[in-house]
């Protein structure tokens, strides 16, 4: 049996939205950049340097302050979200039975019980896993672990029970 435990911190949990955001952000990031490269090649172009100097608060800063609003964005959700848990809602408990058809999770005063279809996909990143549930997100952190071996464990029954739903780093990626 393995029996994980942890307290989710705020940190926990900002750090992992804005890596499992990572992807838009830096579209965003590239869309916004672009932008100013055709700006300022635009203005370069038809030799208007003071005027691109002018208006630039407006035509590249405004930009760049709409990403940056996007990480604030990010980061006020997270805040008001860990702001309503209460303490021992940030405290969660998963339990797994190698040979059982689902596992186990405690947080607070609630109780569950998911069964292993029901989750769409399984991915593992450095600290943590991801677990994906009819849309939903719930992470695992490693650091919740008694021991390593139980997260060697944990791969294999998330091996074996999803197959190719999960998405798990091989031991090399993880050292």
């Amino acid at each position: 049996m393995i029996h994980v435990d942890f307290t989710m911190t705020h940190r926990d949990l900002f750090r992992a939205s804005l890596e499992l955001a990572k992807v838009r952000l830096i579209i965003g990031g590239a869309i916004v950049l672009l932008f100013i490269v055709l700006l300022v090649w635009f203005f370069w172009l038809i030799d208007q340097s003071l005027i691109l100097l002018q208006v630039s608060p407006l035509l590249i800063g405004v930009p760049l302050l709409g990403l940056g609003g996007q990480l604030l964005r990010l980061h006020a959700t997270q805040r008001k979200l860990f702001k309503n848990l209460s303490g021992s809602e940030r405290r969660v408990q998963y339990h797994l039975e190698e040979d059982g058809d689902g596992y186990d999770v405690h947080y607070g005063d609630n109780f569950s019980h998911l069964v292993w279809r029901d989750l769409t996909k399984v991915v593992e990143k450095r600290k943590y896993f991801v677990f994906y549930v009819n849309g939903a997100r719930t992470l695992v952190l490693k650091n919740g672990f008694h021991q390593s071996s139980d997260i060697a464990l944990f791969r294999q029954i998330l091996t074996t029970q999803l197959g190719k739903k999960a998405k798990l780093q091989s031991v090399e990626a993880i050292s």
